[in-house]
């Protein structure tokens, strides 16, 4: 059965062991998109993830970064099981650890 995708993502499988969510930068949802990118791998609901984003990085720090508009831009932290990595040209990469 297939996962329905969270609201203005898509995604696609990489070459490496992870799934890679495609977003609109601009759109100033890059916290929710992250965790509904890293809850749709787990399997769960975006309000039940946990350990919740603050805990791994600074949201505000993470939204900043990624609206700099610097197309090559790219921060990857650990939130929970799983290796995340934003970029900004607008894709979440997010691997099992």
């Amino acid at each position: 059965m297939k996962r329905a995708q969270p609201d203005g993502i898509s995604d696609s499988a990489t070459a490496s062991s992870g799934t890679t969510f495609d977003f609109d930068p601009g759109r100033g949802t890059i916290v929710v998109d992250v965790v509904e990118a890293v809850s749709a791998i787990a399997g769960v609901e975006a309000q039940q993830f946990e350990p919740r984003l603050y805990e791994a990085i600074d949201p505000d720090a993470l939204t900043r970064l990624i609206q700099s508009g610097d197309d090559g831009v790219s921060v990857s932290f650990e939130l929970g099981e799983y290796q995340v990595t934003v970029r900004g040209r607008g894709e979440i990469e997010v691997a099992d650890l």
